[in-house]
């Protein structure tokens, strides 16, 4: 039986901020050596004070006088009406990936509740009885205790827990309301295809 929960926070909701292509991660020069101009510091603050001056005209402009045919020139989002596009590596929500049958790809090896500093996840592990895998009677991920480092996406050996890029409900003022079973954390593996790619490329999971 399928028990995947739909909680796509895109649906019904424009998607809007910046284009994937153009977030690109930039280079970090290390080990430099400050020039005299810089080292003075007063034209460097006057230098990032007319950035900021720039930045606020154009965004005030962008307000009060959009372009033709735009709601607006700047990077505002109207939230809840509209949603942000995220990066592939946004780390949200942890969630479980459920084969197409619906069925978890989680075996219940136990590393990743072995792994996490935050000690939030607990698995009970059983086996089916036609074929003898493994699989997790019990999955309760404590969200309270999420500290949301990515641990236990690195060290699954199945691809069968991402980090989502689900960012609503992650608070809730009853600390029980935070724990998640198995049902509520299942994900159609389309779902978390994005994030999939990017951790095979990051992470090399593709060898598996």
């Amino acid at each position: 039986m399928n028990t995947m929960t739909d909680l796509d926070q895109t649906k019904n909701h424009p998607m809007v901020g910046v284009p994937m292509e153009k977030l690109r991660p930039k280079k970090v020069r290390k080990n430099i050596e400050l020039t005299l101009w810089e080292r003075l510091y007063v034209f460097e603050i006057l230098r990032g004070m007319c950035i900021t001056t720039k930045h606020f005209a154009s965004n005030l402009i962008g307000f009060v006088i959009p372009p033709k045919g735009k709601k607006r020139s700047v990077f505002t989002v109207y939230y809840p009406e509209e949603r942000v596009t995220l990066p592939p590596a946004y780390r949200g929500r942890p969630v479980l990936v459920a084969r197409k049958d619906g069925t978890e790809k989680c075996v219940a090896c136990g590393l990743c509740e072995k792994i996490c500093p935050a000690f939030a996840i607990s698995i009970v592990a059983g086996e089916r009885g036609d074929t003898a895998e493994r699989y997790p009677v019990s999955y309760i991920l404590d969200m309270s205790r999420c500290v949301y480092c990515g641990y236990c996406e690195e060290v699954c050996p199945k691809e069968a827990i991402v980090m989502s890029s689900e960012y609503e409900g992650l608070a809730d003022r009853n600390r029980d309301n935070m724990r998640y079973p198995k049902e509520k954390l299942l994900r159609s593996e389309e779902s978390v295809k994005g994030r999939i790619d990017y951790i095979r490329r990051i992470y090399s999971k593709c060898n598996y």
